[in-house]
């Protein structure tokens, strides 16, 4: 029992659960399924790090009194490095503070690898409370388009290309939003490169296209624009209209037979449509430029657009401030492992003996030196 303890509680162990979660993330990252990290799984082996992790902290906090005697004694049992005319006078300028059985110097890298097992948890605590806490919202919005949020923030699509300057492959929308005190923002979202626009992190997931048809009920009148992403029955009546049911991105007619290539890539567009009117029924591909009518109305469709598919994810603010602590106990907890390494000194008679947690050699080289 004594050793599965051990186990549960070492580095190694740690090291393990830390590599699957990475392996499983990466995974989920690659593929979109962001499902995996509510799966059992995923948070059975996120608690599991936890106690590992609390354990290790646990651990560390208990054993550092006796961390600080066996240094004590490391430097009883070594030889004296160099001599001093006043040994207390030097160990007290060199900011050796004097305790029970010694001397000792950066006393608080011993709380170095605690604060950093301690920051991962409260990392893993943060990412937790904001996988609980944070709401998203998917949406599809057309450019020119307003989408009122929960808050009461509008929000518009000003532009969305899919190519940058150089003609390479990149989604770019462009978005402006008028926040609830009535103050305004503009800024970018990419793919990887999420906005923040008040207490919304917006994000570029995806793009779709939508057709696009002109509808007036008389040909001399202004035509209203209507963009649909799905499909959708237009009608004044109810009965007569027509049936939207999909897009196809790539149309041919050889020899009077349709073929129809799968991809998303948009080269000639087509749209399946069925007409409905008096009680008849007739289905068939409409391409772009084609006006169709029904119930007296006329639906003019045009070249299909593309629109951004749009992650907006809402999080708490105290959670984030949580977030952000964490890495500063961390940055902590590395400068205190890496620049405060503690060293134990003892007063003897041919001299001052010096221990440290780490290999000191060079430090008393340049003690040496001084003197």
């Amino acid at each position: 029992m004594n050793k599965l303890y051990k186990f549960i509680r070492s580095m190694r162990f740690g090291m393990i659960l830390l590599t699957l979660i990475g392996v499983i993330s990466v995974i989920a990252t690659v593929s979109g399924k962001e499902e995996i990290y509510s799966s059992w799984y995923f948070i059975l082996l996120f608690a599991v790090l936890g106690i590992n992790l609390t354990l290790c902290s646990a651990v560390r906090v208990f054993h550092m009194n006796g961390q600080k005697k066996a240094l004590m004694r490391q430097a009883a049992n070594s030889d004296a490095a160099f001599a001093a005319d006043d040994a207390e006078r030097w160990l007290k300028t060199h900011h050796f503070r004097k305790t029970d059985g010694g001397y000792i110097k950066n006393e608080a890298g011993f709380y170095g690898s605690f604060l950093v097992h301690a920051s991962l948890l409260l990392l893993m605590i943060s990412a937790a409370i904001l996988f609980a806490f944070s709401e998203r919202q998917d949406l599809n919005l057309f450019v020119g388009d307003t989408a009122e949020l929960p808050d009461g923030t509008l929000l518009t699509a000003e532009a969305f290309s899919m190519q940058d300057e150089n003609g390479m492959t990149e989604y770019t929308c462009t978005l402006s939003a008028k926040l609830p005190d009535g103050t305004g923002k503009e800024g970018v979202t990419k793919v990887n490169h999420p906005l923040r626009l008040g207490q919304y992190t917006i994000y570029q997931q995806n793009y779709g296209y939508a057709a696009v048809l002109g509808i007036r009920t008389n040909l001399k009148e202004e035509e209203e624009t209507l963009k649909l992403d799905e499909a959708a029955f237009l009608s004044l009546d109810g009965e007569n209209g027509i049936w939207y049911s999909q897009m196809f991105g790539n149309v041919t007619e050889e020899n009077g037979e349709v073929r129809v290539s799968s991809g998303n890539e948009i080269i000639h567009p087509a749209y399946e449509v069925s007409v409905f009117e008096n009680g008849r029924e007739q289905t068939g591909l409409v391409y772009p430029g084609t006006t169709v009518t029904a119930g007296d109305v006329y639906y003019t469709f045009y070249e299909p657009e593309a629109f951004p598919g749009l992650r907006i994810k809402t999080q708490p603010d105290w959670a984030l401030w949580l977030l952000y602590a964490s890495f500063a106990v961390m940055t902590a907890g590395l400068y205190l492992c890496f620049f405060h390494i503690p060293e134990a000194a003892q007063i003897k008679p041919d001299g001052i003996a010096l221990a440290g947690r780490k290999d000191i050699s060079m430090q008393i080289e340049h003690y040496r030196a001084e003197l």
